[in-house]
């Protein structure tokens, strides 16, 4: 009996999670979560503490909440994996999820930038690995579509989108990643929008975020671009020279044109009215002359 009650305090169903747990552990990612503002009093378990069995949840790849106490591998009855992840016990899931309900944005933004920082180090050294080798920093920029319930209305922010050669109610998920020296491939960062959102954006946005982790980007050679300006400009000032006084004649011609077919308009009028042989015979040399200058005009 002593031997059996020993084993099973001492081994675990989720091997690989306590080494994960003890590499974020040295690596701080734990330390700076259980720094993260989240406006809800303690009792008896932190509510920083339960973000991180949120995220342990995750990393065993729990589908629903009541997964973390009721799944057939039920994480949150583990003490192995919880002192692996630095907390003297894990807690129920409905615990977990009234914590996380009561996280206000700068939580969110906390938890993002202390993710950033700890994935830093490792993404510059495989940036570094490459270019000590003479290898291209190959990024893939990915835009998935994720369909949600069409008749679900709980979801934060989402609308129609195209999504996998059809149109659902859901989101956009871009991600990017590059490709290390050893072939595998490391994720940058991720996003999620309404599924309405285009892929330009997406881009513009996910290429700052690659040069931001990575801490390289490609030449802009922006003072070559101002050099072409420079003298794109120079050449212009000629042409523009040239071209104003044309633009002043063609404006002249143009009111002379209209001033011409207003005249036209006015004696054809005249004309059908009770009028002199004498002035019918001026009015017609006029609009001989007028209409013959019309097409000159034109031409000009």
């Amino acid at each position: 009996m002593t031997a059996q009650s020993d084993w099973s305090l001492t081994n675990t169903e989720h091997g690989l999670l306590v080494a994960f747990g003890e590499f974020l552990q040295q690596h701080g990612l734990l330390t700076s979560l259980m720094q993260i503002p989240i406006d809800q009093k303690t009792r008896i378990i932190t509510p920083q503490a339960k973000w991180i069995e949120f995220l342990a949840g995750i990393m065993s790849g729990i589908e629903y909440w009541s997964d973390l106490n009721d799944g057939p591998r039920p994480l949150a009855k583990d003490l192995i994996v919880a002192q692996a992840w630095g907390q003297a016990t894990f807690v129920h899931y409905s615990s977990v999820s009234r914590s996380l309900d009561s996280c206000e944005q700068d939580t969110v933004t906390a938890v993002q930038i202390a993710i950033d920082d700890f994935s830093r180090p490792f993404i510059r050294q495989a940036i570094h690995e490459l270019l000590l080798a003479g290898l291209t920093i190959v990024s893939d920029l990915d835009l998935t579509g994720q369909a949600v319930s069409a008749s679900s209305q709980s979801y934060p922010p989402v609308a129609f989108g195209w999504m996998n050669a059809q149109v659902h109610w859901g989101y956009q998920l871009a991600r990017i990643c590059f490709t290390a020296k050893s072939g595998e491939r490391i994720w940058l960062k991720g996003f999620q929008h309404p599924g309405d959102t285009v892929s330009a954006s997406c881009v513009q946005e996910l290429i700052g975020v690659a040069e931001t982790q990575s801490g390289v980007r490609p030449q802009r050679r922006t003072e070559l671009v101002r050099q072409r300006i420079c003298t794109h400009e120079q050449q212009q000032q000629r042409p523009r020279r040239l071209l104003d006084p044309q633009q002043t004649n063609r404006t002249k011609r143009q009111q002379t044109s209209a001033r011409l077919r207003q005249q036209i308009w006015q004696s054809e009028q005249v004309r059908k009215q009770p009028i002199s042989q004498a002035q019918s015979a001026r009015l017609s040399q006029r609009l001989v002359s007028w209409r013959a200058r019309l097409p000159r005009l034109e031409q000009h």
